[in-house]
């Protein structure tokens, strides 16, 4: 399968791919050359047959061992990069300017919610967005800046 449209980079709340060939994938279900098969990764982010019971619930740890050591999943089971021979050619890029972004940043100040009280929600356009933005203050930590 290809993505239909190579020029658009951003993520998008539902994706589609157009099959090349006809094929039959591991359940059983066939496909046709041409169809166009579509699957909705927010919406599988939050499966519960695929992350457990509290597939709804902000958990970062659950992508840690024993160890606490990065265990990266499936990249068919966290689609945000795609998987297979298509696979985001800038994931590792992304990965790493993540966690240098974090570390100067965290390192550096502490972040709270201007408002701790408001809850925060996301709304499904093009992309995922926060509705009403994201309002957070930066509190240098002492000796640093």
């Amino acid at each position: 399968m290809y993505d239909p449209d190579t020029n658009n980079h951003d993520v998008h709340p539902h994706d589609v791919k157009i099959c090349f060939s006809d094929d039959t994938w591991p359940d059983g279900y066939s496909v046709r050359k041409g169809d166009a098969v579509a699957y909705h990764p927010y919406a599988m982010g939050r499966m519960k047959f695929l992350w457990g019971d509290d597939a709804e619930e902000f958990r970062p740890e659950r992508w840690l061992d024993e160890n606490c050591l990065f265990q990266q999943e499936s990249p068919f089971k966290f689609t945000a990069f795609q998987a297979g021979p298509r696979i985001c050619l800038g994931k590792e890029f992304a990965y790493r300017q993540m966690k240098i972004f974090s570390a100067v940043l965290l390192g550096s100040y502490i972040f709270k919610l201007s408002d701790e009280k408001k809850s925060i929600t996301s709304r499904t356009m093009l992309t995922l967005q926060i509705d009403g933005g994201l309002h957070i203050r930066a509190i240098p930590r002492l000796g640093h800046i």
